[in-house]
């Protein structure tokens, strides 16, 4: 398996989850990274681009490292 996969990032959940859609249509949420630093304001800036998230697979559970 990939260490890192990107994801299309379609929301944030309550706790601060990164909400990502997988390339079969699963949608699901993921932990932020301890550094990341992303707010639901990022997600408004520009609503024509598409923002992917990189997940790193080898940590349990999986986390959001960086948002593009």
């Amino acid at each position: 398996m990939a260490k890192e996969i990107e994801q299309l990032v379609v929301g944030i959940g309550r706790e601060g989850d990164v909400i990502v859609k997988s390339a079969r249509g699963r949608i699901y949420p993921v932990k932020k990274a301890a550094d990341l630093k992303f707010t639901c304001e990022d997600l408004l800036k520009d609503t024509e681009k598409e923002l992917y998230a990189t997940i790193d697979t080898e940590a349990q559970p999986w986390e959001c490292i960086s948002i593009k």
